[in-house]
């Protein structure tokens, strides 16, 4: 009876470790998975709750191994931020930019290999072309106003299909005379 009792008072601790193992942000806690975690992959998975949900679901899939960086703001109100094309690899690291608000991004980039690239990066509506020789490398000045989530990536030789691309995510609340003025619309179910 003593060993029954036993066994039935294991069974809530085995419950809730089933549960949590479950659960996505926490499997990244496995001794495996934390030696990898450079800091701007831990900076993207302590970002991910943040994020809503559809948009979460797409950095979380595409980026884990690019990781991600908050642009810092000067004294002089712009921001800026670094990326590198790593080496033998169809990468951007880090692969998300985070901008606290709208405004100038200073983005140096830096293509440390022996392959060509070049950063399409967005800039208020349109795009900006930097071209990125092997062992250079280069610095753009874009705008973005608006907070939203704005894409980059690399045009060379069908690199950007190859995934080596990335997004900026721009923080801020959109003004209220850009706001639509409708009821807010359901999320689809998830999976």
């Amino acid at each position: 009876m003593r060993q029954a009792t036993r066994h039935f008072a294991r069974l809530p601790l085995l419950a809730l470790v089933a549960t949590l193992s479950a659960c996505d942000y926490l499997r990244l806690l496995r001794p495996s998975v934390l030696e990898q975690a450079e800091p701007p992959v831990v900076a993207l998975v302590n970002k991910l709750p943040d994020v809503d949900r559809p948009n979460e679901a797409v950095i979380a899939r595409i980026y884990a191994t690019g990781g991600l960086t908050h642009a810092a703001v000067g004294e002089d109100g712009v921001m800026r931020d670094e990326i590198w094309a790593r080496p033998l690899q169809l990468i951007w690291t880090p692969a998300i930019i985070v901008m606290p608000k709208g405004g100038e991004l200073e983005l140096t980039v830096h293509n440390p290999g022996k392959s060509r690239h070049a950063a399409y990066l967005p800039n208020n509506g349109g795009h900006m072309l930097l071209e990125l020789p092997p062992g250079t490398s280069g610095r753009a000045r874009i705008e973005l106003d608006e907070p939203g989530f704005y894409w980059f990536g690399c045009p060379v030789a069908n690199h950007f299909g190859r995934n080596m691309f990335g997004f900026i995510l721009v923080e801020g609340d959109v003004p209220m005379e850009a706001r639509l003025d409708r009821p807010p619309q359901p999320l689809p179910p998830e999976d």
